[in-house]
């Protein structure tokens, strides 16, 4: 769960950082295709068959992260105003997140399934893990570069 927020905020970050302000999530969602089309070597054929599937496991994660993101903010505010939060919540928010987050994983994956042989599957999903690796370095070399105080 962990994982998959830091990279949606490094993503955010990189793309703030790198064009002054904050990206479109549809543009977010087209580079990580694009990356992960190229990377994984599919087919013009299966691009066609698989982009329609990444696009809308894309939108159902990212909407259960929006979801969220309230109680995450006011979380933030209770631990600065030294108040206690409510850690119980907090705990089954990420817990129930990573739940639905395992699920639109099995779904989708059974949907790629249908359109792509194991290999294009197994190679699609190193795709994914180069982009998110390739964002914290990304990330990191910003922020190394990054005078500002």
């Amino acid at each position: 769960m962990k994982k998959y927020l830091i990279a949606a905020f490094i993503f955010i970050s990189c793309g703030i950082q790198a064009q002054g302000f904050r990206p479109r999530v549809e543009d977010m969602h087209a580079r990580k295709w694009q990356y992960m089309a190229e990377q994984s070597n599919l087919t013009p054929q299966e691009a066609a068959k698989v982009q329609p599937i990444f696009m809308e496991y894309e939108k159902a994660v990212w909407n259960v992260l929006e979801q969220n993101k309230k109680y995450f903010k006011k979380f933030k505010e209770e631990k600065r105003a030294d108040s206690k939060p409510d850690f119980e919540e907090m705990n089954d928010r990420f817990v129930n997140i990573d739940i639905q987050k395992a699920q639109l994983l099995k779904s989708y994956y059974m949907k790629l399934k249908k359109v792509l042989p194991a290999e294009k599957i197994f190679n699609y999903f190193n795709a994914e893990r180069s982009f998110r690796k390739e964002l914290i370095k990304d990330w990191r070399g910003n922020r190394v570069h990054d005078n500002r105080p």
